[in-house]
This record gives C-alpha cells, structure tokens and sequence, in this order.
C-alpha cells in the first residue's frame, strides 16, 4: 500500500495475498491478514505529492493519520496524504481498493485535495457507488487493487474516468443522476453493459428493465449506447449467440437439446435463434455441434 511495515495483530501469522489482474506496473491485487500496515518517515520518498483514495471491501478498516483517526465500513472511502505517516488495517485483516493520483491530477480538475484528506465518504455518496460500480464493470476490483496514475506514461481513457470520479467523489456529494460528464457517462454505461452480461440469458430481459436498474431513464440510456455505437439488441443477441456456441462446442457436449440449449442462453424463438446463429456463425446450431463431435 504505497511502502511500509506491516505490524501482525497479536500473534497472528502474516498472510498478503497479491498479484498482478491487468500486468501493468502500480496495478496490484492483495488482501492482509489481521494488523496494521505502518508508514513512516522512512518509507516517504522527497517530493512525493500523491494522494491515495482508499475504499474500503470489508468492515471496521482503520485509518490514522496528522492527527486523525476514522474507521471505514465496506462501501466507505477516504483520501490519504502521501506524504504523511499513516497507519492502516484492522484487527480481523481487510480487502480494500486502492487508487493512487498525484497533486496535479486533483489541481488539474479545480480540485483541493488537502480538503478531503482522512474524511469519511459515506457509501451514500452516488459518485462513490457509481464509481465502485464502475471499477467492478471494468474488472479492476478484486480484494485489494492498486491503480496508479501518478505517472503520464499510465494515462489511459479509463483511468481519466476513475479519476474524473475521484474527484468528483472528494468535491461533491449530491446527486450526479444523467450527467453529461464524461466520466459519469462512461460509468453509467458500462455499469449498464455490465447487468446485460449479468443478465442477457433472461428472455424477459428488456431494455427499461436495464435502465431501470441503473436508476436512470430510458432516454439516457439510449443516447449512452447510441453514442458509444451499440444497440441494445445486438449486444443482447450477441452474448446469447456466444454462449450457445460455447455450449454446442464444448469437448463432452451434455445431452441437452438445441433448444434446450438455446433457451438457456436466452432465446424463446427456436427458428429466430437459428436465423441468428447461422448469420452469425456460417453454419447451422447442429452443424457446428456436428463439427465439434467429429474433432473430439
């Protein structure tokens, strides 16, 4: 977490559990055991300006520093000086998220960063949800995840985004609802994209059930897909055509049915889902499940 000592709790062993999802440099996944990662002078670099957004996965996640303490629960956030000792953990270990940005990022977006630092973000906070949505769209959540775009070489169109939310998060605490901002945006949409993944085999998916989840209206999202170059039922069909290919091409095919097959992946019209398949694929449902037989 930035460089430090860890401190076991008591006689607990020392567990970190990391790793590397995305294989880019500053992006880590860990989770501690029970204890305290402690960083002192010693641990801080000369003009290291970098702050750290902390966002807590479990419960009773506690934090110190100039003088502060505060404990975060799952959900909760809160920004954290770089340049400062600090101490965090807990006495039962914790998961955690950690997103690092440097002074310029926050100054370049009208933002004080020093203002935020070691106050609680309440889970009610909508940016905070949507950008914990976002991050789990994206895949970049896990148990702990380090982010850092401290750097320019690390500067990618989503990680404008999740520091776009960042600061809007550390700024601002009302409602975002159908913002045109385009981090906002970006999130709205791919929280949205990641429920029809979620949910596409659903035959009673539909559109208002998607934006209805997201708690945004019908419009929206459609200008949000439409300005992204997706269509909701391509998406949809898409994904279903996926999984039943995967399941017709698998080596020890089950003894499901095509149309068994293809009502699991979501479809209710067995002669539109072999339209879609043989457009898709080039062949018919039987066919590649003939092909795939012959090769195992």
């Amino acid at each position: 977490m930035g460089g430090g000592d860890f401190e076991p709790h008591h006689d607990a062993p020392f567990l970190l559990l990391s790793r590397r999802p995305l294989n880019q440099p500053g992006v880590m996944e860990a989770r501690f055991s029970p204890g305290m990662v402690v960083r002192s002078h010693e641990h801080i670099r000369h003009g290291d300006d970098a702050f750290q957004f902390l966002l807590a996965k479990t419960n009773g996640l506690c934090n110190e520093q100039i003088g502060r303490h505060i404990q975060l629960n799952r959900g909760e956030a809160t920004l954290i000086r770089g340049d400062e000792p600090r101490r965090t953990g807990s006495a039962k270990g914790f998961k955690c998220a950690l997103v690092i940005a440097s002074k310029a990022e926050f100054e370049a977006r009208n933002i004080h960063p020093g203002d935020a630092v070691m106050r609680r973000l309440p889970s009610s906070n909508e940016t905070l949800a949507l950008l914990q949505a976002y991050l789990r769209a994206l895949g970049t959540i896990g148990v702990q995840r380090v982010i850092d775009f401290s750097t320019p070489t690390s500067e990618t169109v989503h990680g404008r985004h999740i520091l776009d939310l960042i600061a809007l998060a550390v700024s601002y605490s009302g409602a975002v609802g159908e913002s045109t901002l385009g981090a906002v945006a970006a999130a709205r949409l791919q929280t949205a994209l990641d429920y029809i993944a979620a949910h596409f085999n659903d035959p009673q998916l539909t559109f208002e059930m998607v934006a209805k989840s997201q708690g945004i209206s019908v419009p929206y999202l459609r200008d949000l897909m439409g300005a992204s170059g997706r269509c909701y039922v391509d998406v949809v069909n898409e994904l279903r055509l996926q999984k039943a290919f995967n399941e017709l091409t698998t080596a020890e095919p089950d003894k499901r049915t095509i149309l068994q097959i293809a009502m699991a992946a979501g479809f209710s019209d067995i002669s539109h889902f072999n339209r879609r398949f043989r457009a898709r694929f080039g062949d018919t449902p039987s066919g590649v499940r003939g092909q795939s037989r012959q090769r195992h």
